[in-house]
């Protein structure tokens, strides 16, 4: 009797903790929560004017990615993104490893990288915009001032967490120093350097739709600009719905994918409450 009463129990049980503890579940849980608080709000204070409301923005999208308008805007937003990213990626990568291994370049360069870490978004916008104008240069600029002290910094911090006895060994058996960095560093410093390089992309998505809001004459930045102009809150939130739709995929289909390839060989040591 306790044994059914235990197993009655157990199977009962399993979907309030689906609820719970599923990411993916807790994740829809809380769009719909979204949702139905925003519609509840919209409508009940009279605000749909105001705040839109999921009904409206989802008529927009639709009409939107029907029109297929928005292409030549993506197109233009992803190829400034993919420029700045790239830079960040040469910067970022050379500069964290050239400063983990040399001191001298680590007193040299230390404090650029603290002032980049703390430059606004917002200036480093403007001083492209004021430098290059509107071309895709501005945008490109801004997002790698932005995002490549903070790939320097994680890079950095990675190579000097080396073991050193690798590289004490590297050189008793006389390996290159090209050799030592591919083999050793590069390898040790893979984790620090993919969570840099995911957090650099975040960034340069940022700051290059900042960029276009100021010095644009298409892209998803330069149409919420559009759209605020005409005073339509749907229209902003119709083509940042967008925009976000498009940074969770690569987030998710893209980065985390490639990592979980990369170290699918580690073992997987994650500790938690979860099942």
């Amino acid at each position: 009797m306790s044994n059914e009463r235990s197993t009655g129990f157990k199977s009962y049980s399993l979907a309030p903790e689906m609820l719970l503890m599923n990411k993916t579940v807790v994740f829809i849980e809380s769009i719909v929560a979204l949702l139905i608080v925003w519609t509840i709000v919209s409508y009940g204070f009279d605000l749909a004017d105001t705040i839109s409301t999921p009904l409206l923005v989802a008529t927009e999208l639709l009409d939107l990615l029907q029109s297929g308008t928005w292409i030549e805007h993506f197109v233009a937003t992803m190829r400034r993104i993919l420029y700045a990213f790239v830079l960040t990626l040469i910067l970022g990568t050379s500069l964290g490893i050239l400063m983990g291994m040399s001191d001298f370049w680590t007193k040299a360069l230390q404090d650029y990288i603290t002032v980049g870490v703390a430059l606004p978004s917002l200036f480093a916008a403007i001083f492209a915009a004021m430098w290059f104008g509107q071309s895709d240069v501005t945008p490109m600029v801004a997002g790698a001032l932005i995002s490549f002290p903070f790939l320097t910094q994680n890079v950095y911090e990675g190579v000097k967490n080396v073991d050193y006895r690798q590289q004490e060994m590297s050189e008793a058996f006389g390996v290159s120093q090209s050799r030592m960095i591919r083999r050793v560093v590069l390898q040790s410093v893979l984790p620090e350097w993919f969570a840099g390089t995911r957090y650099a992309f975040a960034l340069c998505w940022k700051i290059t739709t900042l960029a276009e809001l100021i010095a644009a004459s298409n892209g998803i930045g330069f149409m919420i600009e559009y759209q605020m102009e005409r005073l339509s809150l749907t229209g902003v939130l119709t083509w940042t719905i967008l925009f976000t739709a498009v940074i969770v995929f690569v987030e998710y289909g893209i980065f985390q994918q490639i990592e979980k390839r990369v170290f699918s060989w580690r073992e997987d040591t994650s500790m938690g409450f979860g099942p």
